[in-house]
């Protein structure tokens, strides 16, 4: 497994500029950018900013796993086709950015489902079907492969609905990026929605929660055994990145405490560890 640093916990402190410095400087090898203003617009087409970050890329030889979007800018499952075309054109944004900074892929998540409105869920899929087939062939022409995140206000919020889309839907070449905080959120038990993912996981992120809470807390924190997580994904043979999601007032702190706790819970990776 790699070991990686999400940029979310820096978007309200730090540019990514100065977000991607702070963690490679650190040690980190591996990172997921998340392309919300004002840490980093992907509205944006900015080649001075595009040729800073790619100098930044190459100097500390970076791979950057993937370019998130906030999931509160866009909702895919919307009723209002205003709503999807406008969230349909972020991602294409998105992907362009991704494509410059030499990405491997983006991070998608399903919308929005009716929490009091059950019945209306349904019908919302209808208009995030064909959003999500237009966003896939974006990345595909532009080289990237896809990961639908779990999220708990999504539509395809657990892992059972993520797995069932990509498989009945076709998408050999579409992964999934599983958070286990997020699975929490909804009352799913993150080892089980992991073994149901096993076979499409690209990324999982890390991240401690309350139960029945949506948190990105510091890992320790809350209720999630971190040491059966890495047990359950070297069960599965799992080769990919782990990243740390991680909000906290000193982002870098939190992301260099979690992994050494990671460490004392057992989990190991392929290269040498951040500075810890």
């Amino acid at each position: 497994m790699r070991l990686a640093a999400h940029t979310f916990g820096f978007v309200w402190q730090e540019s990514a500029e100065a977000a991607l410095e702070a963690i490679a400087s650190a040690g980190f090898r591996h990172v997921q950018l998340m392309a919300a203003p004002p840490h980093f617009d992907p509205w944006r087409d900015d080649a001075a900013r595009t040729a800073r970050l790619r100098e930044l890329i190459a100097r500390y030889g970076l791979e950057l796993l993937a370019g998130d979007l906030a999931s509160s800018d866009i909702n895919l499952a919307s009723a209002s086709t205003d709503v999807v075309s406008f969230s349909v054109d972020a991602y294409k944004r998105l992907i362009a950015r991704c494509a410059e900074l030499g990405a491997a892929a983006v991070c998608v998540g399903s919308g929005r489902r009716h929490a009091l409105l059950a019945k209306a869920n349904d019908r919302v899929m209808e208009s995030f079907r064909p959003a999500f087939r237009e966003i896939v062939a974006e990345a595909r022409r532009h080289g990237l492969s896809v990961g639908l995140e779990n999220h708990p206000q999504g539509l395809l919020a657990g892992a059972g609905t993520i797995r069932r889309f990509i498989e009945e839907e076709g998408y050999g070449d579409v992964t999934a990026i599983y958070d286990v905080a997020n699975a929490v959120a909804i009352g799913e038990d993150p080892i089980e929605g992991l073994a149901t993912l096993a076979p499409h996981l690209s990324i999982v992120h890390l991240s401690d929660s309350q139960a029945g809470q949506w948190r990105h807390d510091p890992i320790g924190s809350g209720i999630i055994d971190f040491g059966a997580i890495g047990r359950e994904l070297r069960r599965h043979g799992y080769k990919g990145a782990v990243a740390l999601e991680i909000l906290s007032e000193k982002p870098l702190k939190g992301l260099l405490d979690g992994a050494r706790k990671l460490v004392a819970d057992g989990w190991r990776f392929e290269e040498p560890l951040p500075r810890l």
